[in-house]
């Protein structure tokens, strides 16, 4: 599966984001969504995964780099055992843009059913005073 998206997805990158059809929601969703098992997907750095930590039961796992450049291949390789076009998955970055653009392709493209981006990302996490855990 992942090396026959590679392609569409760089195109999509460079397309707007405007037709999007995933779901932005609330850090109180979120907290409805993990305790109904749904998968976290958290696509920040490493180096932002050191900074602010990553949320319980998420799974770090980088898109772009610290230059923006998107890890496609690795990426869905990745994820490929992890997350099904059939399943609900939860995206979250630092502030909600980055998840959007892999949202909007996980939707648009690859046909998954119920993708979610976090509004305001592990910022707006933070900031309603959840925690994180260290990431090592």
């Amino acid at each position: 599966m992942c090396k026959k998206y590679i392609a569409l997805l760089a195109l999509f990158l460079c397309v707007s984001v405007a037709q999007a059809e995933l779901e932005h929601i609330t850090v109180q969703q979120l907290s409805v969504l993990m305790k109904q098992g749904v998968t976290v997907i958290d696509i920040r750095t490493p180096e932002e995964w050191q900074q602010t930590g990553i949320i319980d039961g998420s799974h770090p796992i980088m898109f772009f780099d610290q230059k923006g450049k998107p890890h496609i291949e690795q990426w869905m390789q990745k994820t490929d055992d992890l997350i099904d076009p059939g399943q609900a998955v939860v995206l979250i970055c630092r502030s909600g843009n980055r998840t959007t653009s892999v949202g909007t392709f996980l939707s648009n493209q690859l046909g998954f059913k119920k993708v979610y981006s976090v509004k305001g990302g592990i910022k707006s996490w933070l900031k309603a005073g959840h925690k994180t855990q260290r990431f090592e």
